[in-house]
């Protein structure tokens, strides 16, 4: 695949997640301040059982069409798979609402449950239509799908809210916004399934997606459980307070996340599709390395910043209400930096054969993560957030590990790369924390404040690895893509 092409694909997807993260932060302000912080609180609650029940139900359809490319006719039973996943799974979502509505008498809370169900079968049978983009190299009209389907959701969940829908107006924006995507990708593809299964076929499926499932189950729990352990063992208050941290940080993380995870995989089947079966490992390997170069150039200083910045941005976002928000948001965004490695673990193992080394080793991390949760919960929120980021570490020498050995990745190059990014990030943080000390001193707006502080920083991170380049009298191999 050419570099200009690869530029403007990512270029694209960086807009629509841009755009879909503008849309879903715009939402969720929305709602922080039309709605009490315990509405809100049992929306981020019931809102993490919603999701849990999405991702069974969206099993790895996607990731095995993005693998194969979807040949003959395997869609029809990809998607006739993720037909029946999203029918158990919504079956399963309404049993647990009627549980929760009638024998425990929470009928507020059933009734959310309900409307979630609704969310399940068009996100699973969704997950096929995106793979089907992704494998055919559509990344521009996904891009261009998801910014009309975000728009659709922001309208909507805009509307409820101010006619008094509460916490229901955030469940009918996402599925507005996943039932527009659905439509709207059929129509682009021109391509409807036909509902038929083998079982030779179900058992290829089942054995590829049980690894990214278990993958996303334990990613789940990870990212979720702070939000749940703390709805139950200390208030949907200190839950709301967490959530919103978690979304702030996730705006960001998405952000990255989503775009240089498609990207991956785009390039890493380029890459196995130009090589023979002798060399597609070693070039995916070194691909790979370069990528993830680029990705921590891009992604550490970003993360950083946000933690630099956060009270003020809770600040103007939420209101004074949200200020113990941010230092969740300063300690879960230097997390973040640790998970980054993480985002190419699925598409390289999965393109190089040893995706089943995946989930077993992910496990551990899942159990420190978890495990520190529940322990941490009862101590408050800033002990739960502490806790995750020594999880984060344990996730990054997981990735790092399994990379290396099972994908090619050469993280000793990496990490000496990366000398030269975290001098870049210290001059960097020490301007935003100057400038955000004048700012205080002079009593200058916030907004002007975290502006000034933003450019500020991100032209000294630039400059700062432009001139150790220049120093170094060489070519520093972060600057040049495709170079080995």
């Amino acid at each position: 695949m050419r570099l200009p092409s690869i530029i403007g694909d990512g270029a694209w997807t960086v807009a629509a997640k841009i755009i879909s993260q503008a849309v879903q932060l715009a939402a969720f302000i929305a709602a922080a301040r039309l709605l009490s912080l315990e509405q809100f609180g049992l929306y981020a609650y019931s809102s993490a059982i919603a999701i849990l029940l999405v991702v069974c139900a969206e099993g790895g359809w996607g990731e095995f069409v993005m693998k194969t490319g979807g040949p003959g006719d395997e869609l029809d039973q990809v998607a006739t798979l993720s037909v029946l996943s999203g029918t158990l799974v919504t079956t399963i979502g309404f049993g647990v609402a009627a549980v929760i509505a009638f024998p425990l008498h929470q009928l507020w809370e059933g009734t959310l449950i309900a409307c979630y169900c609704c969310w399940f079968l068009p996100s699973s049978l969704s997950t096929v239509y995106d793979g089907i983009l992704v494998a055919r190299g559509m990344l521009r009209k996904q891009a261009f799908i998801r910014i009309v389907a975000e728009l659709c959701g922001l309208c909507v969940t805009f509307i409820g809210l101010w006619s008094g829908w509460s916490v229901i107006s955030l469940i009918a924006g996402r599925l507005a916004m996943q039932v527009t995507s659905l439509i709207i990708t059929a129509a682009v593809l021109r391509w409807r399934p036909k509902l038929y299964l083998t079982w030779p076929f179900m058992i290829e499926v089942l054995n590829f997606s049980r690894h990214i499932l278990a993958n996303r189950l334990i990613f789940f729990l990870r990212s979720y459980s702070g939000t749940l352990a703390l709805g139950s063992f200390v208030g949907l208050a200190d839950a709301g307070y967490y959530r919103a941290a978690e979304r702030i940080v996730a705006a960001f993380s998405e952000l990255i996340g989503e775009p240089a995870r498609m990207l991956a995989w785009t390039v890493f089947r380029q890459a196995v599709a130009q090589s023979d079966a002798e060399n597609a490992a070693k070039n995916v390997g070194a691909m790979a390395t370069t990528f993830m170069m680029l990705l921590m150039v891009i992604s550490a200083p970003v993360y950083l910043g946000l933690a630099l910045v956060s009270t003020g941005l809770v600040d103007i976002a939420l209101g004074g209400d949200w200020a113990p928000a941010a230092v969740l948001v300063a300690i879960l965004a230097i997390k973040q930096v640790l998970l980054v490695p993480g985002l190419l673990t699925e598409p390289l193992l999965s393109l190089t054969g040893h995706i089943a080394k995946m989930p077993r080793a992910i496990l551990l991390n899942g159990v420190v993560c978890i495990g520190l949760i529940v322990v941490l919960a009862p101590f408050g929120i800033e002990a739960t957030a502490l806790g995750q980021c020594a999880a984060a570490l344990m996730s990054f020498l997981i990735s790092t590990r399994l990379q290396g050995r099972y994908g090619g990745l050469a993280w000793n190059r990496v990490l000496s790369n990366c000398a030269y990014v975290a001098v870049a990030i210290a001059a960097m943080s020490a301007t935003v924390y100057l400038l955000g000390y004048v700012a205080e001193v002079s009593a200058m707006e916030r907004l002007s404040s975290i502006a000034l502080q933003v450019l500020a920083g991100g032209a000294i991170y630039i400059g700062a690895l432009v001139v150790l380049r220049r120093v170094n009298s060489g070519l520093i191999p972060i600057f040049v893509v495709g170079r080995n």
